[in-house]
């Protein structure tokens, strides 16, 4: 048998809200650079470049091409 709560039951703390919050915005925010990154990546000219420098060997996949163009990036900009 299911019982009902009480009408007056306190179902989330304040605690729990604000923890709950806290987790789907950052959800949110994590979803939000997804696309951004998504967008960029496929821009013709970002494909290209990519493919470029994998087909040169300088990097081994996507992700690696990626990483040192940032670091690459940030290092410059330092």
């Amino acid at each position: 048998m299911k019982t009902v709560p009480e009408s007056n039951a306190e179902l989330l703390s304040v605690e729990d809200a604000h923890r709950d919050i806290a987790v789907l915005t950052a959800i949110l925010e994590l979803r939000q650079a997804e696309q951004k990154a998504y967008d960029i990546l496929k821009r013709p000219s970002i494909r290209e470049a990519l493919d470029k420098i994998i087909a040169s060997g300088a990097c081994k996949n996507e992700e690696e091409a990626i990483e040192k163009a940032l670091k690459t990036f940030l290092t410059a900009h330092r």
